[in-house]
């Protein structure tokens, strides 16, 4: 699996936290053609229906548009088995799903569906407020921070001018914005480099920045993930995603955990995960001029890259291990079943 679901879930298993219940997980979508996604959903459909009567709770890992319609189906299932039944919601454009691409009767069944929650886990703050106002009840809302396994400590080599971008390729994830200020990057820092990790818009992409000229200093990796992953998390020392929409990105958390200088955007939860000037630097999105101001300071000063990559790793490693949100996690669950 792909994406930030894939990673919080994974970490939560390399938390440990199938060894502490009695746990099973359901994949309701690969990527792939119409026909393999349609196969997965009726796999996952059918192993629902045989394990939902010896299970206490339904945990959901949700988004927006599909994602939201092929839960519900879950959600309504287990409400009628009156099973426990908890919304995870990672959705980072649920809010535009919800304003702008749900009529009144779809508004009422997303209200409905999440009135049938026991309880429900939000992002961050700004998420809880949302989901408050307009979905569900606010005392069943709970905060819990995505988080990361810390990795072990290494020397990190913060000379380096290599910067990272992980994520979908396209203008959510402010990937154009980044390219349009590379050229400007490039000529006063010709030994910077950018790796694109992620798919989606990718020869898009690729096109323009050999029209703009600096397909030299860029690397397009495709998906990354695993060995490969950790390598380009070691060796770059700047971690850039300037994104439009955001629940809690992994991405950045991973970053910030491998002690990179993060430099990022005021939205979703990603202000709570960085203070400006402290262990990373903002910018609003879609503002490439204060992008490339925020890119450039940084570029110019390695010790100010250590200093902020520290500080994030420090982040990290107080308030953001995976061992903290496994306890949040567990103690939603508990207290569902009281």
């Amino acid at each position: 699996m792909r994406g930030g679901v894939s990673s919080v879930v994974n970490s939560y298993y390399d938390a440990g936290l199938d060894k502490m219940c009695d746990l099973t997980y359901l994949a309701t979508m690969e990527d792939g053609s119409k026909l393999k996604k349609l196969f997965v959903a009726a796999r996952a459909r059918m192993r629902f229906e045989r394990l939902i009567k010896d299970n206490d709770i339904l945990h959901v890992h949700m988004s927006a548009d599909n994602s939201f319609y092929r839960k519900a189906v879950f959600i309504r299932k287990a409400y009628r088995e009156k099973k426990k039944i908890i919304i995870h919601m990672h959705g980072s454009t649920f809010d535009l799903f919800y304003k702008e691409r749900c009529n009144e009767k779809q508004k009422r069944e997303v209200r409905d569906i999440f009135a049938m929650a026991d309880a429900v886990i939000a992002l961050s703050e700004d998420w809880k407020q949302f989901m408050a106002e307009h979905i569900c009840a606010p005392d069943k809302i709970h905060v819990i921070y995505n988080a990361v396994k810390l990795p072990e400590a290494y020397e990190k080599d913060y000379s380096s001018r290599k910067m990272l971008f992980l994520g979908i390729l396209g203008q959510r994830k402010g990937t154009y914005d980044l390219i349009e200020v590379l050229p400007e990057i490039f000529r006063k820092y010709p030994d910077a480099h950018v790796y694109f990790g992620g798919d989606g818009e990718r020869e898009t992409a690729e096109r323009v920045c050999r029209e703009k000229g600096i397909d030299r200093n860029v690397t397009f990796l495709g998906w990354v993930r695993g060995a490969e992953k950790e390598r380009y998390l070691k060796e770059c020392s700047v971690y850039v995603l300037p994104t439009y929409h955001e629940g809690m990105p992994m991405s950045v958390l991973e970053a910030m955990s491998y002690g990179m200088a993060v430099v990022s955007t005021y939205v979703g939860g990603i202000p709570h995960l960085i203070k400006d000037g402290e262990n990373g630097l903002l910018c609003e999105a879609g503002d490439r001029e204060a992008l490339e101001k925020r890119l450039e300071e940084l570029l110019a000063y390695p010790e100010m890259r250590k200093r902020l990559g520290e500080a994030a790793r420090n982040k990290i490693a107080s308030e953001l291990d995976i061992t903290v949100s496994v306890k949040r996690l567990t103690d939603v669950w508990k207290a569902a079943t009281i």
